[in-house]
């Protein structure tokens, strides 16, 4: 599997986090919910060793 570029993980962080925020207010505490705070976590772990920092949002 390719790896990421840094544009590329920044773009999808930002459309897992609105994806994230849409889901606590229309579904909360379901799976679903949780999946993509999931995903945000992995995406920003992924992203900060990549650029050797933290992420902000």
């Amino acid at each position: 599997m390719a790896e990421r570029t840094e544009v590329a993980l920044q773009k999808q962080l930002t459309r897992e986090l609105r994806h994230s925020a849409w889901l606590d207010k229309n579904l909360p505490k379901t799976q679903q919910q949780r999946q993509s705070q999931r995903s945000v976590l992995v995406i920003r772990s992924e992203l900060a060793l990549k650029v050797g920092r933290a992420v902000e949002q």
